[in-house]
């Protein structure tokens, strides 16, 4: 390695920042250079020139620890897995520790190890297998010069896994490897030869790498298999919290993403569910990693992370109240994109054969997309400390605390342990250090605080949603006493109006509407008026009560279309903030006619034809507009259809309007108001429909009716 001034360490222990900028430079110049035979020891060759063999003796059902000084030398070369070949010159490392370590600094590529091993008595068993781990990265097991197995695939084409240590005692995920068999009960000699292939080095890489991280054991098939299973029940033994972290972590993101499937506008569950999708995404990558090849593995660790810290970030939003924050908002969408790309940018570099490249190359893109993204995760602080400003409850500044330490424990580790290697500080290990363990199972300062953590957000949810639930419940019941209230402005029944029959039909879309009609009494006379209101929802149905309250007051004082019109206006311009209302009134005489005034609404239809009025400005929009009448004179037999813009407006599940047509079409079959709703409901209604239909009696009705004159209909739905 590179050689570094202690005190320029010194002068940068306090500027965590400078010292991740001095571990990118030292580890684009101190980048080794392969393969590395060069880097062997000066002394090397003077190493003894023989090691006697590893005698083993009455072996039987045990196993027996490899250890001692093996045979190594850096390269490549097929010819020294024969057993006849001469390694009395080659230098003498031991297995269980890297090879750094001992003396080969920045040694990447192969390098073989070689044992000779002598197996006496009689209780040497046939099935002799070899229990083979925690190479680093790669390696294949020669027995006498014949190849019996694997731990990964060394080049032209590379597969390796991270050998990380499963527990206590640095176990590593093992592989049994049959040696062979023997016949008869002569003591068995044979030469182990190990080709070992180191990858090239990586940003997240430390101090003292590559080689046999583990001694190899030899014995019978059945004893290694016994050792295999220890070995699995330790790990499963020191896993056992963080396999529980993840599995409630995955319970609670599917619970979270098929809650946000039912309603996709509550965002804050989509962002639960990524973050809470993360111990279980990244289980294979940490707590499983011989099960993804390094590859996947290091690529895929970037951007589940960077969706992590993006999630928290919108979570913090949500959960502190800052989402009327519009600037804070804005700024943590744009850093949430720059931290994804370079995220991703940092992963996708594992799709190419990087291991080919010159030297430096992929030590160069890693570097360049990894420090963006570290320093992108303290942006979490900057929504906690926009956060502090606000006057927050003991739940949110648990949340808020625990969201900093988390952050700054997870980033500072991250700083310092991609740095380790190239700078030589291991103050990594201050965040990651055990400080208690629980049946074998390691509690560091990180996994306590994502632990606290996760506690946090899911109370601080649970909370929010049940706040969301108490205000939705005060909405629909705000909804309940409006749509009560409207009811009771539909008129419960259409008055007798001599010489008419009328029907009337009202579909609100929603809960409450914003369509309105009334059948008045007037002087001489009755007024018919129907009129819809711009918006819907609660909103609308608050104006059309202003309006029926508004109309039932100016009819007690005008019977005139024009004026009644007027008079509205001059109650809504100015209360309606932006919005406005369409209005047709119809003046019913009792010799047959009727005087029309109308406000930017839809003409009526006279026998199933659109009847030509003046224009005129909708209510609201302007101070003192004109409204003008028309006459119509109507014979026996006549049919005035009134209705709002929802019946033309009705849309199919295509796409497709009902349109005027279907409309003039419908209305010259002559229906009643509420099969002309219905026709419009069927087809797909998205807005409020009302109609109401005025038919002048003929003579026999009048006669027959003369008293209660006509039997109006009303249907309201």
């Amino acid at each position: 390695m590179c050689g570094y001034d202690s005190s320029t360490v010194k002068k940068l222990a306090w500027k965590p920042w400078k010292s991740l900028v001095l571990a990118a430079a030292l580890a684009l110049v101190c980048a080794p250079v392969r393969p590395a035979a060069q880097d062997a020891p000066a002394d090397w060759g003077t190493r003894p020139t023989a090691e006697p063999a590893l005698v083993i003796g009455n072996l039987g059902k045990s196993t027996a620890a490899l250890r001692g000084a093996w045979a190594f030398h850096p390269g490549d070369d097929p010819a020294w897995a024969a057993p006849r070949f001469d390694d009395a010159g080659w230098a003498r490392i031991e297995t269980g520790r890297d090879w750094e370590s001992q003396g080969f600094h920045n040694l990447t590529g192969f390098a073989w190890y070689r044992r000779r091993i002598e197996l006496t008595g009689a209780a040497t068993p046939a099935d002799l297998c070899l229990l083979f781990s925690g190479v680093e990265d790669a390696g294949e097991v020669y027995w006498n010069g014949r190849l019996v197995g694997r731990s990964g695939r060394v080049p032209p084409n590379p597969d390796w896994r991270t050998p990380v240590a499963l527990g206590p005692g640095n176990l590593y995920w093992p592989l049994l490897i049959p040696l062979g068999s023997r016949s008869g009960a002569q003591p068995v000699s044979g030469v182990l030869a190990i080709r070992v292939w180191k990858a090239p080095y990586v940003f997240y890489s430390f101090r003292n790498e590559g080689g046999l991280l583990a001694t190899p054991r030899i014995g019978s098939r059945e004893a290694i298999t016994a050792l295999i299973a220890v070995t699995h029940e330790t790990w499963l033994r020191s896993s056992l919290y963080q396999i529980l972290l993840a599995f409630i972590s995955g319970i609670v993101a599917v619970l979270a993403f098929l809650a946000w499937l039912r309603d996709r506008r509550q965002w804050m569950l989509l962002w639960l569910a990524l973050y809470t999708a993360r111990p279980p995404l990244l289980f294979p990558m940490l707590i499983t990693p011989w099960l993804l090849p390094f590859r996947w593995s290091y690529g895929l660790i970037a951007p589940i992370v960077g969706l992590q810290d993006v999630s928290l970030w919108f979570l913090l939003l949500y959960l502190l109240g800052l989402r009327d924050h519009a600037r804070l908002i804005r700024w943590t969408r744009w850093t949430a994109v720059v931290c994804l790309v370079f995220n991703c940018l940092d992963g996708s570099t594992q799709i190419f054969h990087w291991t080919t490249w010159p030297d430096h190359v992929f030590l160069t893109f890693d570097v360049g997309f990894t420090i963006p993204a570290l320093l992108l995760q303290a942006y979490s602080l900057v929504i906690i400390f926009c956060a502090l400003r606000k006057r927050l409850d003991a739940a949110r500044w648990f949340l808020a605390v625990t969201a900093m330490l988390a952050d700054l424990d997870f980033a500072l580790s991250n700083w310092f342990s991609l740095g380790a290697r190239w700078t030589g500080l291991d103050w990594y290990r201050i965040f990651t250090y055990p400080l208690f363990s629980v049946g074998g199972n390691n509690f560091d300062p990180l996994t306590i605080l994502n632990t606290l953590l996760l506690v946090a957000i899911v109370y601080a949810v649970w909370r929010y949603q049940a706040e969301q639930s108490r205000k939705q419940s005060m909405l629909d019941e705000e909804f309940r006493n409006a749509q009560e209230l409207q009811q009771m402005l539909v008129p419960e029944a259409l008055p007798a109006v001599p010489g008419y029959r009328i029907s009337s039909a009202y579909r609100p879309a929603q809960v409450v509407g914003g369509d309105f009609f009334q059948i008045l009494p007037v002087e001489g006379a009755t007024l018919a008026v129907v009129g819809d209101v711009s918006g819907k929802g609660l909103k609308a149905a608050m104006t059309v009560a202003l309006i029926v309250g508004a109309l039932r007051t100016l009819a007690e004082t005008t019977g005139d279309p024009a004026k009644l019109l007027e008079g509205l206006n001059r109650r809504l311009h100015g209360r309606l903030k932006g919005g406005f209302a369409t209005c047709l009134a119809v003046r019913l005489e009792t010799h047959g006619d009727c005087v029309v005034a109308c406000a930017g609404h839809l003409p009526p239809l006279r026998n199933g034809e659109e009847m030509m009025l003046p224009g005129a400005l909708p209510l609201g929009m302007v101070a003192a507009p004109e409204y003008t009448t028309t006459r119509i004179e109507m014979r026996a037999g006549d049919r005035l259809t009134l209705y709002t813009d929802g019946l033309p407006e009705a849309r199919s599940a295509e796409g497709e309007l009902y349109g005027f047509e279907r409309v003039h079409a419908l209305v010259a079959a002559e229906p009643d108001a509420e099969r002309v709703a219905a026709a419009a409901a069927a087809f797909g209604q998205e807005d409020d429909v009302t109609v109401v239909t005025v038919v002048c009696a003929d003579a026999e009705d009048l006669s027959a009716h003369r008293g209660s004159e006509s039997m109006p209909v009303r249907s309201t739905r």
